[in-house]
């Protein structure tokens, strides 16, 4: 299953967009400490390696063990590259002066964080198995299948910002 390119020097490779798959939600996996940062504000901005599809709004966060569930929902404004993010937020200084990576390669997408929505349902693990919705990864991210989403689209949301 596709998830993206690989990096093509500092040109920007959009992602694709699997079968069966959403192209306005993503799923990416957190700790419960990560998860703090963004919602306390300290952290404002996804990065990644390679762009998400352009109609990416959604990102569902997967918080890994123990807790195993998706709790929350971010939104997202559009595309930043290197250079165009304000000073505040951790690592966007880095970002963009170009030197910030995830050990193997440098990080030149950015999406700003608009708003975190917490799940008054969690989605469960087993219940993303017993579904067969897309699994989420343990270090990245994937397209959202369209049941699984529409499925927690349902779900009443709580604003925290």
């Amino acid at each position: 299953m596709p998830r993206a390119k690989k990096p093509s020097g500092n040109k920007l490779v959009v992602s694709e967009v699997p079968t069966g798959r959403t192209d306005n939600a993503v799923i990416i996996t957190l700790s419960k400490e990560e998860l703090q940062k963004y919602i306390n504000r300290e952290k404002t901005h996804f990065f990644r390696v390679n762009p998400w599809n352009q109609n990416v709004t959604k990102v569902w966060l997967y918080i890994k063990d123990p807790v195993k569930c998706i709790t929350h929902v971010a939104m997202v404004g559009p595309l930043k590259a290197k250079g165009e993010l304000g000073p505040l937020g951790r690592s966007n200084v880095a970002f963009n002066s170009g030197i910030l990576n995830n050990g193997r390669h440098k990080l030149k997408a950015a999406y700003e964080i608009t708003s975190i929505l917490k799940l008054s349902r969690d989605m469960e693990f087993m219940h993303i198995i017993e579904n067969r919705y897309s699994k989420p990864t343990a270090n990245g991210n994937v397209y959202a299948d369209k049941l699984m989403s529409n499925e927690l689209e349902e779900v009443p949301l709580h604003r925290i910002f």
